[in-house]
Formats: C-alpha cells, structure tokens, sequence
C-alpha cells in the first residue's frame, strides 16, 4: 500500500548486554562451526522482562516524537508485538505498557500483534492503515520486545541465526517527521507454515523449550517440500514484496541508500535477502549490527530504524528499504525517505 502522509515521528530502543560469543563457545553452549557460519560476534542478553524493556524503549521514541512536536497521549493508537513469553502467563501486555506509556484512562484499545519475527512491519502496515483511516487518531504508538531466556535456547533455536534481547518503539504520525513512510507490502506463503510447527500434535498446554529446529527437520521429512523449494518459494516471496514496495514508492533498488533486513546470521543474510535479487550489491546494510546483537526477534525492523535516526546515518534524500519476514510464513517490504527539508507540522 501507498502512503502519503505517515510520518516516523519519534524511535526507541534498548538492547540487553552484549555477550561475546567466545564465551558461548568456551562453555558448550554454542558450537564453534556454527559461530563462524554465522559470523555472530556476540548477542545481547536482558535481565528485564520484555514488557520493561518495552517501556524503556517507548519512552525514548514518545520523548523523541513530542520535542519535535507530535501529540502523544490517550487517544494514540498503541500496538505491541513479540513472539515470546512476556513475563507472566494468560497477561494482557499491552494493556500494562500502554498504562505506563499513555496514561492509565485511554480513549482506545491496546493491542498485541502476533506476527512471529516480522511484528516490526506487521505492527508498522496496522498503525499506518488505521492512522490514514481514522483521521482523529492524531498518532499511534508501537513497541516490539522479547527476550529469549531459558528454557529457550537462544543459540540453536532457528537455524542460522542467535536470538537476542531486546525492544524498539516508534510514533507514527501525519504532516510531519524523521522519517516518511512511502510504502509498505506483505505476502504470505501459508504452504510454509509447517517449518514452525513440524508434525507436533495440538496440546492443551505449552511445552517449554521448543524444538524448533526440530520441528523444521519434520516438515521437511514429511511436508512434501524439500529445503530447494523452501529457498526458491521464500526468494520468491521476498523479491515480490520488495518489487512492489519500490514500485508503489516511485524507487528502483538502485536508489536505496540503506537495505535493512532481519538480524541474522551472514549466511542466512545472503541466502535469504541478496540472492534474490541475482547479484545486486546493497549500498548499506546493517548486517554487521545484528551480528552484535542476533536476531532480536519482532523488534529488528524498528531498531534498525532508531538505529539509524540516532547514529544520524542517514542523508537528507536517503531512502530506506525494510524487509521482515515471520514464521507462517509471512514477507514484508517498507519503503521509507527522509525528506531533503523538513516538513513543518
């Protein structure tokens, strides 16, 4: 989808401690072949639980978006996003973050997006389509948090990637802000769902520590898919949300000054985020800040974003492409610039 006047406002985002990976690799935990596959140099590890690290984060991105003069308070839409337990079981998270970010007497619902490891744009498509449909929301508020401590095992849950703790948080806005957002595409390819899940029957409870890899070792042995499709159907996927976001932007690839994708290992990165666009070199990425944070779950897309606002990375004129892709499995492309003057509000 095209849009026209959503705004970036404000970002936020905190990390937990980055832990050398050596230090993994001297315990057992995590396997020396597999460190230099993945390239990962260390990963961020939260004491907090992710609905604290939420408000951290969120109260960085309100700070940011009302000194540049967003209104920010109980009639923002609030959105939260994660893909991992939230501290305490059968909880509404959304609405406790909501409550310390906005007040405790709002005048909407808050609300959690459950869109696995691509929450970020999930998150991003909700708020923008909502803002441009309800013109008395003057903002929404979104924040991204999970943390990947045991019984998970953050070193070999997913191939090719470590899991990392942390949050990220944005405020979306109209007429004005640090960025503007020009387009945003999903997809889903549901036949690949089953990588997530394997042959695991329904049970009536959770089942602590998952066996993800596992259960990608049962699809593959019985889902009538072999890991050659996996790869082409996902390229496929990728290059055509991509493709359609630059197109509804009015962009061409060759006119992205930073090509951010999900924090993972740099085999993965290429596998599943270059090859699919037959050779074409990024200008920028980011690739070797994940590698010193892993993957941090649904919160990439958004940290890479304050990431890049906060170091002040990017030109005036600078085009931002985000992809996120989710267990499900689902694809998304973003299309963001920073504008050559600033728009006055």
């Amino acid at each position: 989808m095209r849009f026209d006047d959503i705004w970036v406002a404000g970002t936020g985002g905190t990390l937990g401690e980055r832990v050398p990976v050596e230090r993994a690799v001297a315990s057992g935990d995590y396997s020396a072949d597999a460190a230099k596959s993945t390239g990962q140099v260390s990963v961020a590890m939260s004491r907090q639980a992710p609905p604290e690290m939420a408000v951290a984060a969120g109260r960085r991105a309100v700070k940011s978006a009302e000194d540049g003069g967003a209104h920010v308070g109980p009639d923002t839409l609030y959105l939260h996003s994660h893909s991992h337990f939230q501290g305490v079981d059968m909880w509404p998270a959304a609405c406790w973050i909501a409550g310390e970010l906005l007040g405790t007497e709002l005048r909407g619902m808050p609300m959690s997006v459950q869109a696995a490891s691509n929450g970020s744009l999930g998150s991003l498509e909700i708020a923008a389509t909502m803002l441009t449909a309800r013109p008395e929301t003057p903002s929404a508020l979104i924040t991204v948090a999970d943390r990947f401590a045991p019984p998970a095992d953050r070193w070999y849950l997913s191939p090719g990637m470590v899991f990392g703790d942390g949050a990220a948080a944005a405020v979306l806005t109209r007429g004005s802000g640090q960025l503007r957002l020009r387009s945003l595409v999903s997809e889903t390819d549901a036949t690949l769902e089953g990588l997530s899940r394997g042959d695991e029957p329904f049970r009536t409870a959770p089942q602590p520590g998952a066996d993800m890899r596992g259960r990608t070792r049962a699809f593959l042995a019985h889902g009538g898919l072999s890991l050659k499709d996996v790869r082409r159907r996902s390229a496929e996927r990728t290059h055509s949300v991509v493709t359609r976001a630059l197109d509804e932007a009015g962009k061409s690839l060759d006119e992205v000054d930073w090509f951010v994708t999900p924090f993972v290992g740099r085999a993965l990165h290429h596998d599943s985020f270059i090859r699919p666009f037959d050779g074409h070199t990024p200008r920028n990425t980011l690739l070797d800040l994940g590698l010193t944070t892993g993957h941090l779950g649904p919160a990439d897309g958004l940290y890479a974003l304050h990431h890049l606002i906060r170091d002040d990375l990017l030109a005036p004129g600078a085009t931002v492409l985000v992809l996120g892709t989710g267990m499900g499995f689902t694809f998304s492309a973003a299309v963001l610039t920073r504008e050559d003057t600033p728009c006055v509000r």
